[in-house]
């Protein structure tokens, strides 16, 4: 969810594990040349979504690395077959007021702009925790602890965590890109 952590706790995994970290938002921004607010703004949210979608196509396909989605990624069925099938999908759980708390100055998050950001998180939350947990292969409730300690906290759940990932299909070239 918008506010969890993902890119900040993702870098940190990544530096842990030695390995590369991809946001797929930043990602689409590279890719586009403006922000997340301009592309909702000209293209709407499915436009924004079709987006999302091939862009994480090209990173799932990538070994080895620490993706951080979108908050809104699990609403597509095929993005949530994607994490599923190519990754161990970590579920980085806030509640709405933490979520609120954390958003609550960022202008960059679309779907806040709202006379009432809280409620609007509230709603999300409640739409997507079942497709997050649906997905997760780990929960991790963020809540007031540090990025250190979640980072500590997350390393030996994935040395445990002994999902078989299937790589994407050699013969399978990825989705067109927009």
């Amino acid at each position: 969810m918008m506010g969890a952590g993902k890119t900040t706790i993702g870098r940190g995994l990544a530096r842990a594990l030695s390995r590369q970290f991809l946001d797929v938002d930043l990602v689409l921004e590279e890719r586009c040349g403006v922000r997340v607010p301009t592309i909702f703004e000209l293209e709407g949210e499915a436009g924004f979504r079709r987006r999302e979608t091939h862009a994480l196509d090209e990173c799932s396909r990538i070994s080895g690395v620490v993706l951080a989605t979108g908050g809104g990624a699990v609403l597509a069925e095929e993005n949530r077959r994607m994490l599923q099938q190519r990754g161990t999908v970590v579920y980085l759980r806030a509640r709405a007021e933490e979520l609120y708390q954390r958003t609550r100055y960022d202008r960059n998050r679309p779907l806040l702009q709202t006379a009432d950001p809280l409620g609007r998180i509230t709603e999300l939350l409640r739409q997507r925790e079942p497709l997050y947990e649906e997905i997760a292969d780990l929960v991790v409730d963020t809540g007031k602890v540090s990025v250190a300690r979640l980072v500590g906290r997350i390393l030996p759940m994935l040395a445990t965590c002994n999902k078989p990932v299937r790589p994407p299909a050699d013969d399978l070239p990825p989705l067109e890109c927009l």
